[in-house]
């Protein structure tokens, strides 16, 4: 025995929320770098833009030429209203997750994976809108590119409710997976939070020229 002091620690919560986790703060820095990737996307949309004279471009493989072609509004803002509409069921979730209610995670969880599921869904409906295959243009790229990058975050959210709800339903409901609940919730509201300005940019920019 050295004699030195020791401090009792054992009582302490091994998790914690919010800005007490590391794995909050992990997720927040990914955050970070997926915004400025979005940011990166929208500066190259816009540097296209310049250096046309139409936008969307006119289809040139059609004669007469059609001119004007802009991506169709409706499925899009259906499902931006889908994406945002999801964050209810997201934040039922997230509180039931802090006071630990299993059963309405759970309930939850169900929930927030349908909504996902759509949004999907809607999403691939969304590709044929835009009235461009990826490999015809540059706006066609960039416009693919911007909601395949979405679509993706939407996918890796999807997977993670499926985890989550699986192991709620199946396994123990303990506070590192409760805590895992609430990170997933921040990310979904990302999520939904980053379509905003993305949908009002690349759906309503080439009808102001």
């Amino acid at each position: 025995m050295t004699g030195r002091p020791a401090l009792e620690v054992s009582a302490l919560p091994q998790h914690g929320f919010d800005t007490r986790a590391p794995l909050w703060w992990g997720n927040l820095f990914l955050l970070m770098i997926e915004t400025t990737m979005f940011g990166i996307l929208v500066a190259t949309y816009f540097y296209l833009r310049q250096n046309f004279l139409l936008w969307p471009p006119p289809h040139t493989h059609i004669s007469p030429f059609l001119l004007d072609p802009v991506p169709n509004l409706l499925i899009p803002t259906i499902n931006l209203f889908v994406i945002l509409l999801s964050c209810v069921p997201m934040f039922l979730v997230d509180k039931a997750a802090r006071r630990g209610d299993k059963l309405v995670a759970q309930i939850g969880l169900l929930i927030c994976i349908i909504f996902a599921v759509a949004a999907i869904i809607l999403r691939w409906k969304e590709f044929w809108g835009i009235g461009f295959t990826w490999d015809e243009n540059a706006y066609g790229s960039v416009m693919w590119f911007v909601l395949g990058m979405h679509m993706l975050h939407l996918m890796t959210g999807l997977g993670e409710c499926v985890f989550l709800a699986l192991w709620v339903f199946l396994r123990k409901f303990d506070e590192k997976h409760r805590l895992d609940i609430t990170v997933l919730a921040v990310y979904w509201y990302w999520i939904a939070g980053v379509w905003i300005p993305l949908y009002a940019i690349i759906y309503f920019t080439p009808r102001w020229q």
